[in-house]
């Protein structure tokens, strides 16, 4: 924390410096390429690009998209992998946000039901991605047995054929207690795919949690917590990852594959009064930097919080502060570099990075708890006055209500304050 206020000073001094410097030290807008059309070889013009934003008409673009395996290319006619969403009970449209019932599954669409409308609908795989409280369903890898008992020598039920899929009642060792039809036994869990076999983040014990892998009825967090599967309400599923599940295909059965754009032609159509309609693309340098959620969990994770109703929104701190509105593109934010303290996201407009809170949804963020105001509450309640400060937890027990706990240096303490005020009381457990 005292190395972002650090450089919050610096900033601040920076920009008072900038103000007197000479007009030759001012950077000239960047000019931007125009063409005539999107097939000219050669610019007619340039010009700024905040007029050739301000004047902008569509988009075009061109994409192409594959599946990634081991640094090899596939098209995506020559693999049919499982998506998390294959698995669902329920989807979230990308655009609209509603709330899908699957009534079944094909390789690229859904048939979904919309109860708000009471409406059904085919709708493309890519268009929604799995609810983050619906654990979801399983599906047979081969044709696969339902035992009386957890045992590999119990009696036989019945068959399950390949690529059924079914509901999990529980989990218990390698096995899985499911219902099949009128049947009710045990699959064994290396005989099926689970929507946990796809998870990068869980919700268990009242909090979101980044995971490594799972090992029988457990998952194993990135912090090495073993948690039974049985204990976990949530499950985050990256919408661009597959798994393949059948040794029908050309790469092999469990193999994780990404779909991904390796070729994008995107041109821009303004409308300049001197020079009429335009086509032109930005400089790279302009374009916004995401990171994958790949990316994200290879990253020494210090702190995760999710927005309270919809874990697709999300901050993470990691050698710096990422932010998602997805779950699936990361930005990271500027001003918390090398930043490994606490966050919390509140909801669409609240966010709060240790000291620093933004009203705006992570556009911009203030110095909000104020290290004077909170040392002279703690001298007050407590009786002796801080070495140092360090926030090192954020929550919030209602909605109106911030809590903290802080590191005085001689002892850890919980304090709360309304949000939109600086009065802190002690909080005593």
């Amino acid at each position: 924390m005292l190395s972002v206020m650090l450089i919050a000073i610096l900033l601040n001094a920076g920009t008072a410096s900038a103000a007197i410097e000479p007009n030759y030290y001012v950077k000239k807008p960047e000019q931007v390429p125009f063409f005539k059309s999107a097939t000219s070889l050669f610019p007619s013009g340039s010009t700024t690009l905040e007029k050739l934003k301000k004047q902008l008409v569509k988009s075009e673009s061109s994409v192409n998209k594959y599946y990634k395996w081991n640094k090899i290319y596939f098209d995506e006619d020559e693999l049919k992998p499982l998506f998390a969403t294959h698995l669902s009970k329920y989807v979230i449209d990308n655009i609209t946000n509603e709330r899908l019932r699957v009534l079944s599954a094909s390789t690229k669409t859904l048939s979904v039901y919309n109860e708000k409308y009471s409406v059904s609908q085919k709708v493309a795989i890519a268009s929604v991605h799995g609810d983050a409280y619906d654990t979801g369903l399983a599906m047979a890898l081969k044709d696969t047995y339902i035992k009386t008992r957890a045992e590999d020598k119990a009696p036989v039920l019945t068959t399950i054929p390949l690529g059924t899929a079914f509901e999990v009642v529980k989990f218990q060792g390698s096995f899985a207690l499911i219902r099949y039809q009128s049947y009710r036994g045990f699959v064994s869990l290396s005989e099926i795919i689970t929507k946990f076999d796809f998870a990068s983040f869980i919700f268990a014990n009242g909090e979101w949690q980044p995971i490594k892998k799972r090992e029988f009825d457990q998952v194993i967090t990135k912090a090495n917590k073993k948690i039974p599967m049985n204990d976990v309400t949530g499950l985050i599923t990256p919408p661009q990852v597959g798994i393949i599940a059948s040794n029908s295909q050309k790469i092999p059965l469990w193999s994780r594959v990404q779909t991904t754009k390796t070729s994008v032609a995107s041109w821009q159509l303004s409308k300049l009064a001197e020079h009429g309609f335009v086509w032109w693309k930005p400089n790279k340098d302009y374009e916004q930097v995401y990171y994958s959620l790949d990316e994200i969990l290879a990253k020494e994770i210090s702190f995760v919080s999710f927005h309270p109703f919809n874990p697709y929104k999300g901050l993470v701190s990691a050698d710096g502060v990422y932010i998602t509105q997805n779950g699936t593109h990361w930005k990271k934010l500027p001003q918390f570099e090398s930043y490994n303290g606490p966050v919390f996201f509140l909801n669409d407009q609240l966010l709060f990075v240790g000291n620093f809170r933004s009203t705006d949804g992570g556009q911009t963020f203030e110095n909000y708890i104020q290290i004077d105001k909170l040392a002279s509450a703690i001298e007050f309640q407590y009786g002796f006055s801080p070495k140092k400060l360090q926030v090192k937890k954020i929550d919030a027990p209602n909605p109106m209500k911030i809590k903290i706990e802080i590191d005085t240096g001689i002892r850890k303490i919980k304090m709360e304050s309304p949000i939109f005020t600086q009065n802190w009381q002690a909080v005593r457990t």
